[in-house]
């Protein structure tokens, strides 16, 4: 594990678990880059998970982050499907095609404030 001073390239990776009518499935990409030190690269994943708007499920009825351990855990409730995703950061070790953006650029904007929490 690298301390949280040294510069690198960090992918914000997210890896989603949900159901569907093809059963549950987990899939992992990553939802951005970073250049800078591990502390910037979390304080950029937290900024992105904040803002972080689930494509499923579709009548999201419940948004509830955590923070777990170095990441964060988004549990999007809908109607009738729960989707899981995990963010987390991850050091670019080796890229065969570092000239090829694996994601667009996210844009670095602060996100809204977030609501309070649902009682």
């Amino acid at each position: 594990m690298t301390d949280d001073a040294t510069w690198a390239t960090w992918g914000l990776m997210m890896t989603c678990l949900g159901g569907g009518l093809g059963g549950v499935r987990m899939v992992t990409r990553p939802a951005g880059h970073v250049s800078g030190t591990r502390a910037e690269a979390h304080d950029a994943l937290r900024r992105h998970v904040l803002a972080f708007e689930p494509r499923h499920p579709t009548s999201l009825q419940r948004r509830t982050v955590y923070e777990h351990g170095d990441g964060y855990l988004v549990i999007a409730e809908g109607l009738t499907q729960t989707f899981e995703y995990e963010f987390r950061l991850a050091r670019v070790v080796h890229d065969t095609r570092p000239d090829m953006p694996v994601v667009p650029p996210q844009p670095a904007a602060p996100p809204p404030p977030a609501a309070p929490p649902h009682r």
